[in-house]
């Protein structure tokens, strides 16, 4: 390969790596948002706060 292209295929692959990237991001983000308002939906006032305490600890290992 020449040097341009291989720039060219390393350009590429950042961009799909950043594509990957926002993907996944925002597959996490989507469900920690709907945990949460799940949570709020069973829980209101000041007992979201414990609830969703209680939900972070018993997932903090995935």
């Amino acid at each position: 390969m020449s040097p341009d292209r291989d720039a060219l295929f390393k350009t590429v692959l950042q961009v799909v790596s950043i594509l990957i990237l926002i993907g996944m991001l925002s597959m996490i983000f989507h469900k920690g948002y709907a945990d949460v308002s799940v949570i709020w939906r069973q829980h209101s006032g000041g007992d979201f706060w414990a609830a969703l305490a209680r939900y972070l600890f018993r997932n903090l290992a995935g």
